[in-house]
């Protein structure tokens, strides 16, 4: 064992490892923006994550110290995160469990639970778990009365490690089996999107991966790899959301005080032809693209956060050096660059002056022309976010509520190329709102206990699609973000133009965790639609999930 941690040290200093970060969908974000509107941590903004762990743990701290104002749940959802943050938080590893090398493991502990970890102090620490989940998927569609249900296995591993108190990595990997109806299993998201299982009709295995290597220093973090990211306010984030792939990126950030700057350029997947070949049955060729981001924040006090930001979205080359260079235009550059690529531009704004409440927003401009507002021209594109989150009630009832508003206007996100549209392997990297859009959103979120909630979600869309024609020609009014404005397709094009189709989807998410890293969860979604061409959806989708990390 002493030559394998020596290994693994070895191998990560010579790819220029570095401190973790925590993944999107740990439970941690959510405890953190209540701290937030409650006042009880300072410097916290929830628009991009994932988050440093240390970082994240210097928040805690910070809860820590105003935990006598806490209530009786939250008290105990921090004693539990004591436990998840303790090496981050103290140092020590006195509530972890180690299966090889430790003593005294127990599977059915409310402790840290490892299949091996190594702490040298201030030298090399690593982190070795592993994953297993089972899941139960089931489709009942009222429309065409059928019932339909797929079973599904996964098991994999995940390594993380720190040394020298900067530099870190993580590595993870899955694994899956599908048992049953492979159409249903493509309602989970890493099933969807895994080339191999699409490719055959017999393949029954998916795969996912991610790592990544940082660095991380008190005023800047720098980051190469494959993980999940948010960025937006709200629970569908309005910048990018978890709807497409991970991709790879190299990102860094600079924060000092109340100043923030972030950037990222990635590569993503374009669009993808086939070529028939004789010989070897043919090949897939899928064109090259990437993105860029940068973000200045600004803390103005305390209570009051903004930022702008800019995206740009280019392919069929190679990597272009105007891009990499974070301290530029992206605007600019794409002129200088004979106006090929899709540049965007945000602005958000949040304020939490009031205790208990956050009020956010975002506008998004995609193209625009200011001596043609509101005349209806196609290219004044934006997208416009706004939302509260309230804990109001917070010494009442242990809920947050989070209501929210968004505009898409027709041809956001779209490009005359789908090698520069707003995608990643032709799924939108934002909330998977199509262009042409509005959406209601109302949530709230209830904690029975310390370690069971429920989360209520209500979704009313109303969305304009591009009419279809009886000989087949698709009208454009900017509703389909594949299909961009084209020579021959009308100059003016205002919201909701076109086929409207309204969605109503209803979600409850059920999520226990009755032993440390033992979690069971139950999301039941009901979609009720009426699309064009009178297509009717009335369907209730059933995810029933037990995971376990040891």
């Amino acid at each position: 064992m002493k030559k394998l941690a020596l290994l693994l040290f070895v191998f990560s200093v010579a790819v220029f490892a570095q401190d973790d970060y925590v993944s999107v969908d740990n439970p941690v974000y959510n405890f953190l923006q209540r701290m937030e509107v409650l006042h009880l941590i300072k410097g916290y903004n929830s628009f991009e994550i994932p988050k440093p762990r240390n970082e994240v743990a210097g928040f805690i701290k910070q809860v820590i110290a105003n935990q006598d104002k806490l209530d009786n749940i939250d008290k105990k959802i921090l004693k539990d995160l004591e436990v998840e943050f303790e090496f981050n938080l103290y140092g020590t590893l006195k509530h972890q469990q180690s299966l090889i090398g430790g003593k005294g493991y127990n599977l059915f502990s409310q402790e840290g639970k490892y299949l091996y970890y190594y702490n040298h102090p201030h030298k090399a620490s690593f982190f070795v778990n592993l994953l297993g989940q089972g899941q139960v998927i089931a489709q009942n569609d009222f429309e065409n009365k059928s019932n339909l249900s797929t079973t599904l296995g996964v098991i994999g591993g995940e390594i993380r490690g720190t040394f020298l108190d900067h530099f870190g990595f993580s590595i993870k990997g899955t694994n899956g089996l599908v048992m049953g109806n492979k159409e249903v299993a493509r309602l989970r998201l890493d099933v969807r999107d895994n080339f191999k299982y699409n490719l055959d009709t017999a393949a029954a295995f998916f795969d996912e991966t991610s790592g990544y290597l940082t660095a991380n220093y008190k005023m800047f973090n720098l980051k190469l790899g494959r993980d999940r990211m948010r960025i937006g306010y709200g629970p569908m984030r309005s910048i990018i959301d978890d709807n497409a792939p991970p991709f790879d990126y190299l990102s860094f950030n600079i924060h000092y005080k109340f100043f923030n700057f972030s950037y990222f350029h990635g590569k993503l997947l374009g669009e993808t032809t086939f070529q028939p070949d004789s010989i070897n049955g043919g090949l897939n060729y899928v064109h090259e693209k990437y993105i860029g981001y940068h973000r200045i924040g600004f803390d103005i006090s305390n209570a009051v956060n903004f930022g702008v930001g800019e995206i740009i979205i280019y392919g069929d080359r190679g990597l272009d050096l105007s891009y990499l260079n974070p301290f530029a235009f992206y605007k600019s550059i794409e002129h200088a660059n004979q106006d090929r690529d899709n540049s965007l531009l945000f602005f958000d704004f949040a304020n939490k002056s009031i205790e208990g409440l956050k009020i956010y927003s975002t506008l998004l401009i995609d193209d625009m022309d200011f001596s043609k507002l509101g005349t209806g021209w196609y290219a004044n594109e934006t997208l416009f976010d706004f939302g509260i989150f309230s804990s109001n009630l917070y010494k009442i009832i242990p809920a947050d509520l989070k209501l929210e508003l968004t505009t898409i206007d027709p041809y956001v996100h779209t490009h005359r190329t789908g090698n520069t549209n707003f995608t990643n392997s032709g799924y939108d990297l934002g909330s998977g709102l199509q262009p042409n859009s509005v959406l209601l959103l109302g949530e709230v979120d209830y904690r029975l206990n310390y370690r069971l909630s429920i989360n209520g979600r209500f979704q009313y869309i109303i969305h304009g699609a591009n009419p279809v024609l009886p000989d087949g020609t698709i009208v454009n009014v900017g509703g389909n973000e594949a299909l961009g404005h084209r020579s021959f397709d009308s100059n003016f094009a205002r919201l909701l133009d076109g086929d409207l189709e309204y969605s109503r989807i209803t979600s409850l998410l059920i999520s226990y965790e009755p032993i440390k890293q033992y979690f069971v969860t139950l999301n039941l979604t009901y979609l009720n639609e009426s699309l064009q061409n009178s297509v009717k959806v009335n369907q209730l989708q059933s995810f029933f999930t037990v995971s376990v990390k040891f």
